[in-house]
């Protein structure tokens, strides 16, 4: 390429930026439809974390000094039921009002209506945000069918005494959210809570004081002998649904194989995966045609819909990009492509005239 040529393009490319930055500014940001709903969950959710964290304190449970926003859903680093290595800043962020509203987006996106049954799976490693779909499917009028599990991955859901199932529990009782988990299981390892690092040292004191308060309380613990028993228990239990949300990294929700690194986030795109006996739900729910969202690259997840990520003091509601979308003059768009296309043939057609 010769250097009139390199200058060409770069002379475009030039334009094309200030194109794109003069539609960008010039675009509408309007408010979504169903934003009203989205403040209610964001409210709904700050009552029910209050909650949380009244019932956290009440037991004894300091907030971890890595809870800077002092919302108080962080759990401790390690404990006996800690399972795996967890990512500080995305569990910060669950903890936010904010994704209550992004669960009513999500759920609005993949066309579920008022009165629809959703399924779905809740790891403890996520605490925030299994509160916040609860919020939302109580806001949006819906009914929900789910699991939730025990053991969690750093800062999640890590107290031994006072776990994910008791959190919700703590909601229902206060008459914030109406639905307690109709499937409970120790997660991690096996869906047996085999990675526990209590169970790892052979020091299950805490662990075995934990399910014997559970049951206490109602919550009948499930272990099955095969991982597709598991699965095929949860898909009989949660029967026809609208949608599904997979929470966090479980392994009922990812399955137990490499599949899940190409799933994606948020409201994930139609496909047809091919099923083996270590498919979790998102792929059975996908292989069924049924609109499924995956939650768990949480970075990634935030900047596509506009929450702000780990931030340094809690968004005030309904002011985060999530709220919104943009309108761009269709006009412009498509100017900028024919003057892009035109100044190509104008680039080459001078260059091969010099040659």
């Amino acid at each position: 390429m010769t250097k009139r040529k390199q200058f060409g393009y770069a002379l475009l490319l030039l334009a094309l930026t200030a194109a794109a930055l003069l539609i960008y500014l010039t675009g509408r940001r309007i408010r979504l439809p169903y934003a009203d709903e989205m403040d209610a969950a964001s409210r709904l959710h700050v009552q029910v974390v209050e909650a949380v964290k009244e019932e956290r304190l009440a037991r004894g449970y300091e907030l971890v000094p890595e809870d800077r926003l002092k919302i108080g859903l962080l759990g401790e680093e390690i404990t006996d039921i800690t399972t795996s290595l967890g990512n500080l800043e995305a569990k910060r962020t669950s903890q936010l009002p904010d994704m209550a509203a992004l669960f009513v987006r999500l759920l609005h996106e993949a066309g579920v209506q008022k009165g629809d049954t959703i399924g779905a799976s809740f790891s403890a490693s996520f605490p925030g945000a299994d509160l916040a779909l609860l919020c939302a499917v109580d806001v949006m009028g819906l009914k929900i069918i789910y699991s939730a599990t025990i053991g969690a991955s750093n800062f999640g859901a890590t107290l031994p005494g006072y776990v994910l199932p008791e959190m919700i529990g703590t909601a229902v009782d206060a008459g914030l959210l109406s639905t307690i988990p109709q499937m409970v299981s120790l997660g991690g390892d096996e869906d047996r809570g085999k990675n526990m690092i209590g169970v790892l040292l052979e020091e299950t004191e805490e662990i075995d004081a934990m399910t014997a308060r559970l049951r206490e309380e109602g919550f009948t613990l499930l272990e099955f002998d095969s991982f597709e028993a598991d699965i095929a228990y949860r898909m009989e239990q949660m029967g026809d649904i609208a949608a599904f949300v997979n929470v966090g990294g479980n392994i009922l929700g990812i399955g137990n194989n490499e599949a899940s690194l190409s799933f994606g986030q948020g409201l994930l795109k139609p496909s047809q995966p091919a099923l083996s006996a270590k498919s979790g739900l998102v792929e059975q729910y996908l292989a069924l045609g049924v609109p499924t969202i995956h939650f768990l690259n949480l970075k990634q997840l935030c900047a596509e819909k506009g929450v702000p990520f780990d931030p340094v003091s809690v968004p005030e509601i309904g002011s985060s990009e999530v709220y919104y979308s943009h309108d761009y003059s269709k006009a412009a768009i498509a100017a900028a492509g024919l003057f892009t296309l035109g100044a190509c043939v104008v680039i080459e057609r001078k260059e091969k005239k010099r040659l």
